[in-house]
Parts: C-alpha cells; sequence; structure tokens
C-alpha cells in the first residue's frame, strides 16, 4: 500500500470515527432535538441544597439577529427557559477591546480589560519583550497566568466548580478542555460538533453531583459555532441563523435534563455572549500597510517564553514596531520612541530607545521610517476609509481619540461621591463602577470624531466630569456606546497599544474573514443578556448593563460577598 493510499484510508477512518461520534452526540437532524434532551442524570437537589449556577456562554451573538429569530420563534427553547421565567437585558455592553479572550476573562472577574491585563486574544508586552498568541494550540493554556483579577472560580473557593472548553479558568475544580475530541472536528470546520462535544461534558456534572451529594456551585460552557461560522459566512446569512437555532436546540436539551430532575427551581441560568459580529465586505491588511506603505520597521517574528529573554532582547531590539490584531477590526500598535535626531539627513538607519520607553503623541506625529524619513502615523491612519478611531494616549490621565471628522480627549479625574446616583438608585447600595473615578471628554480639534454632541446633554461634552455610570446610560444609543470610561481603562494596561486602531463599519484590517469584531460600534458592542432563576425578576430590561455586571449578579444571588474593587456590580438589588 502506498504512502498516499494509507494516508487516504487514515483520513477515511478518522472520518468515520467522528461520524460516529458526532451522531452519539446528537448529530443529523438537530432541528428536530427541541423535544431530546442529552440524558444526563442529574440528581434532584437535596432539601437543604442551596442555589447554583450555570452559564451558557455563547461565541459571536449579533444582537439583531438574535432578536430577529427570537420573535419569529427561531429560538424557543431560550423563549421557554430564559425569556419566559427571567430576566432579558437586550441593552447589555461588551467590554474594548470587544475580543473574545479579553472579554472572557472579563466576563468571569467582573473587570475591564485594561484593569485584569489581557488586552486581546494577541499582545505585546513591551516589558517582558513577550508576544502572546492564544489561538496556538503551544500558548492557549497561558491565559491564566497572564491575567491579574481574581476569577469567580477563585471568589468561590472550596465549592465545586466546573469549566466546559471555557479558557478563562483558573481555580475551576474541573476544567475540560476537550482537546483530543474537540480538535479534530474543529480542525475540520465541524463547529455544531465540537459545541455538542462541550454540552455532553455536563455529564461529569451529574457524576461529581451524585459522588459528592451537592450539585456543583458554579458551571460555566464556551460554545463557539455562531462566532466561527459569521467568520466563515457572515452574519447575513442562513448558515449564521442556523448556527444560532443549532446553539438553542442544544442548550434547551441540557435544561430538559436539569427540567427533569426538578433542578431549574434551584439553579440560576445565563445565557451570555463575549461580543457580537458585524459583516465585512472590505479589507485593508495593516500588517501590509505598516511595512510597504509608512515604511516602519515591523518585527515579523513572534518571540514568547520558550526563546530566552536574552534571545528575545537581541531580536526586538533590532525593529521598532510589533503589531498585534483581534478579531480583524481591532489592532493594538507597540512603538519605541525614537530619540533626537532618529531620522539623519544622511540617510541612516534611525536610532530608538529601548522598549521600556513610550513614544510620545509628538513622536507618532513625526515618527522615523526604515528609509530615514518621518511619516505622521496618527495622520495616515485617521485618512484611511477603513479606519474607525485611532486612540492613544495625549499625557497623563488624558486619552485622545481621532478620525477624519476631527479630535477629542478623554480625561480621567476624581469625585468624592461613588459611581453615580441612577447606578445605585438601581441596586439600593453603594455604586462600585469606578468607585471615585470621573471621565470628561471635549473636542479638542475639528468636529466630535464621535457624534456625540449631537446625542448628549451639553455639558457631557463641554469637558465636565461624569461618572462611569452616567456615561454608559448617556452613550447606550449612540454609535459609540460606553466608550469614554471602558477606553480610558483600556490604556491603563500595560500591554496596550500606543495606538489602538479600531476599524470601521463594514471593514476589517485583516484579509480573509466574511464577518468581525473588535471595534467599538453597536453591532459589536451590545449583546444580549438572559438570567433566569431563583430571585432573578422577570422583565425585559432595556436600562444598559455591562458584561461584568454578571460576577457581581452571581455571587449576590448565590449569597456570597460582592467584591468593592470590580468594574461591575449586581443588577438584581438583592442584598
Amino acid at each position: 500500500m502506498t504512502a498516499r493510499a494509507r494516508g487516504a484510508r487514515a483520513a477515511a477512518n478518522l472520518m468515520a470515527l467522528f461520524a460516529a461520534v458526532a451522531l452519539v452526540a446528537g448529530c443529523g437532524a438537530w432541528t428536530d432535538e427541541r423535544e431530546a434532551t442529552f440524558g444526563f442524570d442529574f440528581p434532584p437537589p437535596a432539601a437543604d441544597e442551596g442555589l447554583s449556577a450555570i452559564v451558557f456562554f455563547t461565541d459571536g451573538v449579533n444582537r439583531d439577529v438574535f432578536e430577529r429569530l427570537l420573535a419569529d420563534g427561531r429560538l424557543p427553547m431560550i423563549r421557554k427557559y430564559f425569556v419566559d421565567r427571567g430576566l432579558y437585558a437586550r441593552r447589555c455592553v461588551s467590554s474594548i477591546p470587544s475580543v473574545t479572550l479579553a472579554c472572557e476573562t472579563s466576563f468571569v472577574t467582573g473587570i475591564f480589560p485594561g484593569r485584569h491585563g489581557v488586552t486581546g486574544i494577541k499582545w505585546f508586552d513591551r516589558n517582558r519583550l513577550l508576544w502572546r498568541n492564544y489561538e496556538t494550540i503551544a500558548q492557549k493554556n497561558t491565559l491564566d497566568g497572564d491575567y491579574i483579577a481574581p476569577t469567580i472560580f477563585e471568589r468561590l473557593e472550596g465549592e465545586t466548580t466546573m469549566s466546559l472548553f471555557y479558557q478563562a479558568h483558573r481555580g475551576a475544580t474541573k476544567f475540560a478542555e476537550n482537546w483530543t475530541s474537540a480538535g479534530p472536528p474543529y480542525f475540520f470546520g465541524w463547529y455544531d460538533l465540537v459545541d455538542r462535544i462541550s454540552l455532553l461534558r455536563f455529564h461529569i456534572a451529574a457524576s461529581v453531583a451524585r459522588q459528592r451529594e451537592v450539585f456543583p456551585a458554579f458551571i460555566i460552557a464556551y460554545l463557539l459555532y455562531p462566532d466561527m461560522e459569521a467568520y466563515r459566512s457572515g452574519v447575513s446569512c442562513e448558515a449564521y441563523e442556523r448556527a444560532m437555532e443549532h446553539t438553542d436546540a442544544q442548550v434547551g436539551r441540557v435544561l430538559r435534563d436539569l427540567e427533569a430532575a426538578d433542578r431549574l427551581e434551584t439553579t440560576v441560568i445565563v445565557f451570555a455572549t463575549d461580543h457580537g459580529m458585524i459583516d465585512v465586505a472590505h479589507h485593508w491588511p495593516i500588517e501590509k500597510a505598516f511595512r510597504d506603505d509608512f515604511r516602519i520597521d515591523v518585527a515579523t517574528g513572534h518571540l514568547w517564553e520558550e526563546t530566552t529573554f536574552e534571545d528575545r532582547l537581541a531580536y526586538y531590539g533590532k525593529h521598532a514596531c510589533v503589531l498585534a490584531g483581534s478579531g480583524d477590526r481591532y489592532w493594538a500598535v507597540s512603538l519605541r520612541k525614537p530619540k533626537p535626531g532618529a531620522a539623519a539627513e544622511d540617510g541612516k538607519a534611525p536610532a530608538f530607545e529601548n522598549w521600556l520607553v513610550r513614544p510620545s503623541a509628538e513622536d507618532l506625529r513625526s515618527y522615523p521610517t526604515r528609509d530615514g524619513g518621518r511619516i505622521d502615523l496618527i495622520g495616515r491612519l485617521r485618512e484611511q476609509e477603513a479606519v474607525d478611531l485611532v486612540a492613544y494616549r495625549a499625557g497623563p490621565e488624558r486619552i485622545h481619540v481621532t478620525n477624519r471628522r476631527g479630535t477629542a480627549e478623554i480625561t480621567r479625574g476624581t469625585s468624592p461621591e461613588p459611581r453615580g446616583a441612577s447606578a445605585a438608585a438601581n441596586t439600593g447600595r453603594p455604586a462600585q463602577v469606578g468607585h471615585s473615578s470621573t471621565y470628561a471628554y471635549r473636542v479638542v480639534q475639528g468636529e466630535d470624531p464621535l457624534g456625540y454632541a449631537d446625542a448628549l446633554p451639553p455639558e457631557m461634552v463641554l469637558g465636565q466630569p461624569h461618572a462611569a455610570a452616567a456615561w454608559l446610560e448617556a452613550t447606550i444609543d449612540t454609535a459609540y456606546p460606553d466608550l469614554v470610561p471602558q477606553l480610558a481603562a483600556y490604556f491603563d494596561a500595560p500591554r496596550s497599544g500606543d495606538l489602538a486602531v479600531f476599524a470601521a463599519p463594514g471593514w476589517d484590517l485583516g484579509e480573509v474573514h466574511k464577518a468581525g469584531h473588535g471595534g467599538l460600534r453597536p453591532g459589536e458592542m451590545l449583546t444580549p443578556l438572559l438570567i433566569a432563576g431563583p430571585g432573578v425578576p422577570h422583565e425585559r430590561r432595556e436600562a444598559p448593563m455591562r458584561a461584568v455586571d454578571v460576577v457581581p449578579t452571581l455571587l449576590d444571588l448565590l449569597g456570597k460577598p460582592v467584591p468593592e474593587d470590580i468594574d461591575g456590580r449586581s443588577v438584581v438589588g438583592k442584598k
């Protein structure tokens, strides 16, 4: 038998194996499974058993598509178990940047990315000269060592907790990664099967509950099919809608098993997402632009801990720029500060400070090119049709956001008052988000780049400070919801770029995908959030929330202390 024949037979055997697994997991006519279950043998709740919580965390849910399918009766399980029983918050705000692992980490910590430290799926740490890419097999499990905030798993120390394929899981009693079972179908693009395999891991929860005679206090299951289908096919297509219907059917199978065991009355259930997705029709490859059009010396090597620090120092010391993109619609640009007279008249290579020294805004407006010239990086980026906004540090506690319309400044200050009376009134307790921070916004050049002047009270666009909650409420229906406090938080991170570049609607900064995320627009930032179960009000809530509110809300419902030092707040008003 030839090597090609052996390879073909091995591939056929592998396909047959996963076809069998698919049948066991419920592959086939899954649209008929809304009356089916997985057959999990969950034990009924004990008489003295406390509450537990289960989160179905679905990647890449477009809010408009979700609401249309829900209204058309195409998400019957979500309607039955969530909408008809609990809280439907249709204006939940994701985190900046709106990319998966930054948002995943924010979701389980209750803290914005700039404060927990994970600023993307890919990032560059200029202090340690370290590149990270969680999409690689080698680095995907480094995430839990990269953020500095406690997770809900750690805050439930002593309880049984489980993470099913959810990457930010530090402190979980059990992490089901599914690599050997879900890796091959992921490789073949069978994302529906990957999700069914992930949900099958609830059998572990059933087994643990029977052995320990107590149900896990917290379980989170990660589902990826809608996100991956959007990348592949776009959001405005039947394939994406079918991915959402598949998610509804499979989540419903788990919930039917919980219902059969009488566990719904002792379990808080959550349906959440990390970010929305929007269609992409045009591409502007930013890496190519920096190399070929801007003539910046960009590092192409991506070195991490497997390379010694000395070798990383030598390599990155040869280059002036590192680019890190996530979700295709957000890119972080890290740059070295040029030394005085860096671009000499005689065409010598420019000289730079080491990576510990960040460039100033003035440096970015006259940055040395590799051929001895100078370029206004801010100006060149803002004039691109593909670019929505460019953000950068303008000084201590000052951030500038700019596009072709103009430039505005965000400043952060302090106030003796808590976060804002309106937010505190929602819960009957002292406010938490932002603590004593206030944020001011004003146009410093040209027109308002965010268009806030057309929608906000005059005092909010004339530099008067307001609390984070006030900015959320005032901007929720604008083109840039919750941008002011969240962008200020982003630039707190040592791993944030010197320039943060966000793509315009219809564009991404990559080359291949039909949908994307990571930007600042409502299609990416506004998501549905559904919570049902004991202690949860039954209502359709129009008041805005943040995704970081889920952890304090769950801790509140579970009777655990709600920490004061996080960005989220409980939204159920439970004392």
